[in-house]
């Protein structure tokens, strides 16, 4: 009985034996036709996928998609170097589509040197015959720039005008402008800590100037930055003056009355640095 098993056992093994060399011999038949249908690029291709390396085309598509996202970051550092907008996020949601008509609306977040915004916008895509017409239908911009009056009104009046890109230039020029001041207003407190002083900080419109020698005797730089609906951006700097009334009735000349007047003439012949330093020296002297 034992014996007439392990011939059973060995004619099985046999026959599986040979039923695997014929199916080897099969699928070798099968690849040198594949390979001799398939000609240049198209053969190549096919040995890959034969041999695994290659996931019919998938790997190639996948390799573009890379290429593509590593362009587009980029070009989004050159556009940030460019222009000084950062973008944090992106999202955008399609409220409507048809053949002829695409409403999507966008939020943008991001920040401008030290200026904070976040921008939302509905963008209306209308196919005309041959010509797609894109318009922005609605627009609503969000900032922490109460401080700011100007430049406040100056973006009610943007969303009111739809005008997106207006924004994006101007808060750039609005931005350098305020970072100008800044830098201006930290160097002299620190060049001169005993007289200047910034009530508001750094990045506020004032700059206090008091004479270690002459008590009450104060000098004000009111530094303000002047946006126009249509996006012209000009800083205005103006002298205020606070005396007790001793040194007023002292001064014959009238050279404190006249000093707002004088530091304008300053301020064209040498600039707004040059000019605060005269004034300063003036009274630390």
């Amino acid at each position: 009985m034992k014996k007439n098993l392990e011939n059973v056992y060995e004619a099985q093994i046999k026959a599986l034996q040979e039923e695997i060399a014929a199916l080897q011999g099969q699928q070798d038949k099968n690849e040198r036709e594949i390979a001799m249908n398939l000609g240049g690029g198209r053969m190549q291709d096919a040995l890959l996928v034969m041999t695994g390396q290659k996931e019919t085309g998938k790997r190639d598509i996948t390799a573009h998609l890379k290429a593509e996202i590593m362009e587009m970051e980029e070009e989004l550092i050159r556009q940030t170097k460019m222009n000084g907008i950062v973008l944090l996020n992106c999202c955008v949601k399609t409220m409507e589509k048809s053949n002829k008509k695409m409403v999507q609306q966008h939020r943008l977040t991001g920040h401008c040197s030290f200026l904070d915004f976040q921008v939302e916008f509905e963008l209306t895509d209308v196919q005309e015959d041959t010509t797609l017409v894109r318009t922005i239908t609605d627009l609503n911009i969000v900032m922490d720039s109460t401080e700011f009056k100007d430049f406040s009104k100056f973006v009610s009046g943007v969303e009111d005008k739809r005008h997106l890109l207006l924004f994006f230039r101007t808060v750039r020029r609005f931005s350098d402008r305020c970072e100008d001041r800044r830098r201006t207003f930290q160097h002299f407190q620190e060049k001169y800590p005993r007289v200047v002083s910034l009530p508001g900080g750094c990045r506020a419109e004032t700059m206090q100037i008091k004479s270690p020698k002459l008590a009450g005797c104060a000098l004000t730089v009111y530094w303000s930055i002047e946006v126009t609906n249509e996006g012209d951006v000009t800083p205005k700097i103006d002298l205020l003056t606070k005396m007790p009334e001793k040194v007023l009735e002292m001064d014959s000349r009238k050279v404190i009355e006249n000093a707002p007047d004088s530091f304008q003439s300053l301020l064209r012949i040498l600039g707004a640095e040059a000019s605060i330093d005269t004034v300063i020296q003036s009274v630390a002297v």
